[in-house]
């Protein structure tokens, strides 16, 4: 949850400088490129732990950000991982981000609707102000261990047009190794930390077993198991 408010947080106060409408594609990482201009901004941060990797630009009538979140972290164990692990608790993941960013983003949320990009489930949402104007539309993908958000927001001149074409510029290398479904469901991970302590155990009795004999042999007593 801490990293839902770091993301959102970022992208409602990111200060961005203006940019040409030039626009080129440009790998974000080796999972997803975008179109962007020449003299856009990119930058990784470390948040409480939370590693962030963010590309930024804006013209004269819309600000664009781009974010990808690690949600877990790398050296996490599979057996144990929390990430979603089939399509229900990919949506209720899902839920989560929307709820904080319902909370965090400054307008009206209108719509939520669950969209494809290259066969991956991601969500799209629209917010408008008192006018009921749009002003912001955002859309997210959950891949490997990351989440990428992409970010349209335009207060007095949002256009549906350049904010598809930024949006549709954006592509996933099906290519890669990805998966929505990386986790373990929660009976999983519970049967693993009960079968790895319940080994442990054993192996704690053996040694102690193994070290009582080694000790009665050394002072010349008969084993304990055959008295």
């Amino acid at each position: 949850m801490k990293k839902l408010f770091i993301l959102f947080f970022f992208l409602i106060t990111s200060i961005l400088p203006s940019q040409n409408s030039d626009m080129f594609s440009h790998k974000l990482d080796d999972l997803v490129s975008l179109d962007v201009p020449k003299n856009f901004v990119e930058s990784d941060t470390l948040i409480d732990g939370v590693k962030i990797h963010q590309i930024r630009f804006k013209t004269e009538s819309y600000n664009f950000i781009v974010q990808k979140v690690l949600f877990e972290n790398e050296d996490q164990k599979q057996s144990l991982s929390r990430l979603p692990y089939d399509y229900t608790s990919l949506i209720d993941e899902y839920n989560r981000v929307i709820a904080i960013m319902r909370y965090r983003v400054p307008y009206y949320l209108r719509t939520t609707t669950l969209v494809k990009k290259e066969g991956f489930t991601g969500y799209n949402l629209k917010f408008v102000n008192d006018l009921e104007t749009p002003t912001y539309e955002a859309e997210f993908y959950l891949l490997n261990k990351n989440l990428y958000t992409f970010f349209y927001a335009s207060d007095t001149q949002f256009d549906p047009n350049v904010k598809t074409e930024l949006f549709n510029s954006v592509k996933i290398d099906t290519k890669k190794d990805i998966s929505q479904y990386l986790g373990k469901p929660p009976k999983y991970r519970l049967g693993y930390v009960i079968a790895t302590y319940f080994f442990l155990s054993l192996l704690i009795v053996w040694v102690i077993i193994i070290s009582i004999k080694i000790y009665r042999k050394k002072k010349g007593k008969s084993s304990i198991f055959h008295e």
